[in-house]
């Protein structure tokens, strides 16, 4: 059994699935609960609007949304247990991706649903321009990652986010998250591995770590897991210097890296 002790308050917390029972609607409703913390740099509120596909595979409904506060981009989100079949999700993802949205009710919907659930009043031309301007990525949220599920949602552009749910005996929740989230880049870069040096990487072009750790340490996450990197300056030149036992980047590939607007950092296969 999966358990998480919480240093802080000397607590442990066990995995939820195993010592007692959720539904879909309760991981929706944490996820609401939680929003601003999961997805600082958007909107969520409920989606449950009637999807029509364009290619004439029928209609779905889907359960939440994400506008990021920019209103660059939005996200459709599909919350599922483990439990259920990948073909029930992969038949739900199909159609969100082939969504008709560019409708004046769509738009309609997301001004109300953004006005009384996030108390944030938008014009209905802010919103249409959104829709015509932005096609919306789709989101699965589980209840734990599954590596076929993401290897057949990625076949459809999907991406899949784990929201694993942890409770302490005095009823205290703790969440871990996992898996690939929306990101809202506020700068990336391509780098490369350096052929010459094992386990060393230079970031190609201008880039501004803004959140090192003691002994100039950087976090980066990748495919879901956090890497640990020392940063060298070298002649003009910036590195990344692998820090641990099994660097999970090839020499044989480039990769992007990225930060958030949380100073936050990812590699991505580019």
């Amino acid at each position: 059994m999966a358990r998480i002790l919480i240093a802080g308050d000397g607590r442990w917390y066990d995995e939820l699935k195993v010592v007692g029972y959720y539904t879909e609607s309760e991981i929706e409703r944490w996820i609401l609960q939680h929003g601003k913390e999961l997805f600082p740099h958007h909107f969520v509120f409920p989606f449950k609007k009637e999807i029509l596909s364009q290619a004439g595979s029928g209609s779905r409904r889907a359960d939440l949304a994400l506008i990021r506060r920019d209103f660059a981009a939005w996200t459709i989100v599909e919350v599922e247990l483990e439990g259920h079949g990948l073909t029930h999700v992969l038949d739900q993802t199909k159609v969100f991706t082939e969504g008709k949205y560019n409708q004046p009710k769509v738009a309609e919907y997301l001004r109300q649903q953004l006005w009384r659930c996030c108390n944030k009043k938008v014009s209905l031309k802010r919103v249409t321009s959104l829709l015509s301007e932005s096609t919306p990525s789709t989101l699965v949220i589980a209840d734990a990652l599954d590596d076929k599920w993401q290897a057949e949602l990625a076949k459809q552009g999907v991406d899949l986010g784990g929201l694993e749910i942890y409770k302490s005996t005095r009823g205290h929740y703790v969440f871990r998250t996992s898996g690939r989230y929306p990101l809202t880049v506020a700068q990336e870069v391509h780098c490369r591995p350096r052929q010459w040096a094992p386990n060393t990487i230079e970031v190609i072009g201008d880039f501004t770590f803004t959140k090192l750790r003691r002994g100039r340490r950087v976090e980066v996450v990748y495919e879901g897991r956090v890497t640990h990197w020392g940063f060298v300056e070298d002649s003009g030149k910036k590195y990344l210097q692998f820090m641990g036992s099994s660097n999970p980047l090839s020499p044989n590939e480039t990769y992007t890296l990225l930060r958030d607007k949380s100073h936050r950092y990812y590699f991505r296969r580019s």
